[in-house]
């Protein structure tokens, strides 16, 4: 969903655009800028920022206690956020002209951009893709690799991901938008009256030398000061006051109803011109923060519901007798069988991910190879628990730390163990 909001701090009323993003798939971004939420402060050290919003995407960089990250978005557990300094993108040298090596311009069309690493585990990891870029796009270079890519500073519209629970909001951190092309609304002789006034009212609100020494009190009580007095200017101060103490409040406290309602007695009336357009830029304003205020109280119950469906789910399996039929003998290898970001479906080798039962790590205990002549049904396997009959094993070669590889002689599902308690995920 697509809307435009508002968002009123310290005395500065800012006119911005909003993606809501309601969805578990995680989009290549095509849009150039992505809004911001919020800002919010990590609370410990060595927290990974991953270029996806699981524990299965790789991560690009740490943060430690007190480091802020710029929030545009959120899906589950995770924040999606604008990349912390440093954090780079990866694109092929065999489509970027440049003569210098510092800035180039792209030569074809949807070409990927790919999440680059600053851990040294992982810098060599370019498979997920953060969006697309046309013909003609201009990237600032960084340096080049051996294999042919180019690391590039991350464009507009790459995210990366934090997991939500190492990281806290800053207290009324729905703040003014400025995105690195500049003001979101700057001045236009074009634009309506309405849209003028709130950017007239946005300049009188910034700090500067002839304010007094209180700050943003003193900007907050001249927000009309630079517009032409109005028989209705004392009820429209009394109603942005009123407004000011609503969005001090958290978000999903907020209730814009009956400032609109008082907003809306001015748009009635004919004799002040200025008044009427005023209130109904307030109107519009507050009329789309609330939409956002609804979907993001429905987000976070939804949150909510998820987690607490687990945790029932959770206390059901601890409670499980080891009643358990005994593993068939002869298996080699034994976990849930997921698909893999590395041998995506439709590339050969034919290798799935066979991942420790145990969820609060996730972690990959081996890749399952499934020969070109096998019968395999492996679709009815995928998601399950299962044990590996293997016809030869291996180490894979190149990695850090070598995973195994068991070729499949047959796959058998499995009852999962049991969980003895409520898994704590380390990140």
């Amino acid at each position: 969903m697509y809307t435009e909001c508002c968002f009123r701090q310290r005395g500065l009323w800012v006119v911005c655009n909003v993606t809501l993003v309601l969805s578990a798939v995680h989009v290549i971004a095509q849009t150039p800028e992505r809004p911001v939420i919020s800002q919010a402060e990590v609370t410990g050290n060595d927290i990974y920022v991953r270029c996806g919003a699981s524990l299965n995407h790789y991560p690009v960089c740490k943060l430690n206690a007190g480091d802020l990250v710029t929030i545009v978005g959120e899906m589950g557990n995770w924040y999606e956020i604008l990349p912390p300094e440093g954090v780079f993108s990866y694109i092929s040298g065999d489509y970027v002209d440049t003569a210098d090596n510092r800035t180039g311009v792209v030569n074809g069309n949807n070409v990927h951009v790919r999440s680059g690493s600053l851990l040294p585990d992982f810098d060599k990891l370019k498979y997920v893709v953060q969006r697309q870029l046309s013909k003609g796009a201009e990237v600032t270079i960084l340096g080049r690799e051996a294999d042919g890519f180019l690391r590039i500073r991350s464009p507009a519209g790459v995210t990366v991901w934090v997991n939500r629970a190492y990281v806290e909001l800053v207290p009324d951190a729905l703040a003014a938008v400025e995105s690195e092309g500049g003001d979101t609304n700057p001045p236009d002789a074009g634009k309506t009256d309405a849209v003028a006034a709130d950017t007239v009212a946005s300049a009188a609100d910034q700090p500067g030398d002839d304010k007094a020494e209180g700050g943003a009190d003193a900007a907050e009580d001249s927000s009309l000061a630079e517009f032409p007095p109005t028989g209705k200017r004392q009820e429209l101060e009394e109603i942005d006051a009123a407004a000011r103490q609503v969005l001090a409040k958290p978000v999903v406290e907020r209730d814009f109803g009956p400032l609109i309602e008082r907003y809306r007695v001015i748009t009635r009336q004919e004799k002040d011109e200025f008044a009427r357009r005023y209130a109904q830029a307030r109107i519009d304003q507050l009329t789309n923060m609330g939409v956002l205020t609804a979907t993001i109280r429905k987000m976070r119950r939804l949150d909510d519901e998820v987690s607490s469906k687990r945790r029932g789910f959770l206390a059901g399996r601890a409670k499980i007798l080891e009643t358990s039929p005994p593993t068939p003998s002869g298996i080699d290898a034994q976990g849930e069988l997921r698909v893999s970001a590395l041998y995506p479906p439709g590339t050969l080798p034919r290798r799935y991910r066979l991942v420790d039962a145990n969820i609060d790590q996730e972690r990959t205990i081996a890749y399952v190879q499934i020969p070109p002549d096998s019968t395999i049904e492996v679709d009815a396997f995928l998601g399950r628990y299962v044990g590996v009959r293997a016809s030869t094993k291996r180490l894979q070669a190149g990695g850090v730390n070598p995973v195994p590889i068991y070729v499949a002689g047959e796959l058998i599902a499995l009852q999962p163990p049991a969980a003895t308690a409520e898994p704590t995920r380390q990140e």
